[in-house]
């Protein structure tokens, strides 16, 4: 379904459909080129470092730290050291939007204000834009760069909520612990087993451009394909012990499962995927090496809105 070659589905990805209106391709192009440059400028490792550094000095909410420490580890890509307006943008842009859609405060995004922050983001731009932003009108060019701080930013921090609370917690949200778990693992393990629990991306969606059969379905245009990567990657057919927290079943594996899609597959796939195992990866060694951080659970489900993140915890204090 989402190896789809026949233009039966919509592979833009939503980030670069400001209003709903995909991007010219070569502009998509463009854009997904300087992702992808972006991130192959960084090390991984390093911007590990800054992020479990800052989460380590947080106090407060979980999930706003969380963000923030990503934010400030991709400081470059999203030219955050070169324009105090624009640092100063997107951690409003975070504050007051992003972090209400990811712990599900509010289901979608205050109108008014995302597109405030949008005409500001456009406008420090305007000169030393990546490329691709240069041929945007300003409004369309911050809009699309806030949407790629989500890429940059959203699922990675939703990761790291994941990962901060199953090296941190004994009781696993929707998963039992199987003992020495992570003390045994080798960090891209951990990684790799946190992505399959409890992926970022939980659902892969698909706009229906062309009337077509799936198997017995039958998908038409305007009805959208979804695929549960939450789901396949605890199906019992394709996991033994799939509700297990097991790092050491990626051991001496040389491929990974068909049923792992936690960055999607086809030409929609997520341009940082591998770059993003590698960074959590980092961050599990990092965290390893860190004292334990104190967290106290506020709430017992996890947060479920675009992103699939951890239930709503408090940095900095014991239960």
């Amino acid at each position: 379904m989402l190896a789809d070659a026949d233009g039966r589905l919509e592979h833009v990805p939503a980030f670069w459909r400001p209003g709903g209106v995909p991007l010219p391709p070569p502009v998509c192009a463009a854009l997904n080129r300087w992702v992808h440059a972006s991130l192959v400028a960084e090390d991984p490792d390093a911007m590990a470092a800054v992020a479990v550094d800052a989460v380590a000095a947080s106090r407060g909410d979980l999930h706003r730290a969380c963000l923030h420490a990503v934010t400030e580890a991709n400081r470059r890509p999203l030219r955050l050291d070169r324009d105090g307006v624009l640092r100063g943008t997107v951690t409003e842009f975070l504050d007051d939007v992003f972090h209400a859609m990811m712990t599900g405060s509010r289901r979608l995004p205050d109108k008014d204000t995302f597109l405030c922050l949008a005409a500001r983001a456009g406008a420090a731009l305007a000169d030393g834009a990546p490329p691709g932003f240069s041929e945007l009108d300003a409004d369309v060019r911050g809009e699309v760069y806030l949407r790629a701080v989500t890429a940059f930013v959203g699922a990675p921090a939703a990761a790291l909520t994941w990962l901060v609370c199953a090296r941190q917690l004994a009781d696993l949200v929707a998963a039992r612990r199987r003992a020495g778990a992570v003390e045994e693992a080798s960090p891209e393990h951990v990684a790799l087993e946190t992505l399959r629990l409890w992926p970022p991306a939980w659902q892969h969606r698909r706009p229906v451009l062309h009337d077509h059969r799936i198997g017995p379905l039958e998908a038409l245009a305007g009805d959208e394909v979804v695929v549960p990567a939450y789901a396949l990657q605890r199906h019992p057919r394709h996991w033994t012990d799939p509700d297990v927290f097991d790092p050491g079943r990626w051991a001496g594996s040389s491929s990974r499962p068909q049923a792992f899609v936690p960055f999607s597959i086809g030409p929609g796939a997520c341009v940082g995927a591998s770059f993003e195992v590698r960074w959590l990866a980092a961050v599990a060694k990092h965290l390893a090496a860190t004292p334990p951080l104190a967290l106290t659970r506020r709430s017992g489900n996890p947060c479920v809105t675009a992103v699939f993140s951890a239930p709503e915890h408090e940095l900095g204090a014991r239960a």
